[in-house]
């Protein structure tokens, strides 16, 4: 009896392990980027084997562009409406995975809902045209649930379009503004400064703190010692002033003008605009 309970606690064990297992495999989520691919799968949609295909395929389409071709899958559940600010926000937030130069195809796993971003160079190859173009690629996979392929085809149209070269006469409706705050720019332009601004009142009252510490232990360290048998420099010293001389310091100075005229910027920066092919 003994081990006919102990045979069906390790099948059980062992049923529990496998359930475990597979459902591991069948939520394998991770990410991986360089400066010519980024997957972040957040979602699970790809086991390790199509994550590492996936990889390869992005990582040859960079190559042959010089851009980075990313795939982002998330659960945010972000509607239609907000899905251009929502990823947007995400690229603008994470510059340090994120390139200038970078298409994005995002899909929300929980919301159903999907979006390509351009940005930098990549806006100028995707016109309207080629938005709607890349959409009607995609969707047959989309609508089947065959996410690998999508992003698959997403990766071979956006080759495609840059074999063909810029549009000469394409419409970008697609094209946003950004809408970059004053402490997002000021952390941009200046990070010291706008540590400054956030934390100056703390690193104040530090500063304070520390000040008056310091005070206190310099004051009682010579207030009540050296008192007695202290050398009377007033009653054992004089000083007669025989001469004087002035000396007059000159002082020049020589000043340049920036000019504060646009130029071009780098590749350090948030991005002021973006192309969006819109929620789809």
């Amino acid at each position: 009896m003994i081990k006919t309970r102990i045979s069906v606690k390790i099948s059980a064990a062992a049923i529990a392990v496998l359930l475990l297992l597979s459902s591991v495999a069948t939520a394998f989520a991770a990410s991986d980027f360089n400066s010519y691919y980024l997957i972040s799968d957040d979602a699970g949609l790809f086991d390790s084997s199509s994550f590492s295909g996936l990889t390869e395929k992005l990582e040859s389409v960079g190559r042959h562009t010089s851009w980075q071709i990313a795939v982002v899958t998330t659960n945010d559940n972000v509607s239609s409406s907000k899905m251009d600010s929502h990823y947007n926000k995400l690229y603008d937030n994470n510059r340090n995975y994120f390139e200038s130069d970078c298409v994005m195809f995002v899909i929300d796993n929980a919301s159903g809902n999907r979006i390509i971003l351009t940005h930098g160079e990549t806006e100028s190859y995707f016109s309207d045209q080629r938005m709607n173009e890349m959409k009607s690629a995609l969707k047959p996979y989309l609508q089947s649930g065959d996410m690998l392929n999508a992003c698959y085809t997403f990766a071979d149209k956006t080759q495609e379009f840059y074999d063909a070269g810029i549009p000469s006469n394409g419409s970008y409706d697609n094209h946003v503004e950004g809408t970059e705050t004053a402490d997002q720019k000021l952390k941009r332009e200046n990070k010291f400064l706008y540590v400054l601004t956030k934390w100056g009142w703390l690193m104040g009252l530090i500063a304070l703190a520390a000040g008056g510490i310091f005070a206190g232990v310099n004051v009682g360290r010579y207030k009540f010692n050296g008192k007695s048998g202290t050398y009377n420099l007033k009653e054992n010293s004089s000083m007669k002033l025989l001469d004087s001389q002035d000396q007059f310091l000159h002082k020049s100075t020589t000043s340049t003008v920036i000019s504060s005229g646009s130029s071009s910027s780098g590749s350090s920066g948030g991005s002021s605009s973006h192309g969006s092919s819109g929620s789809f």
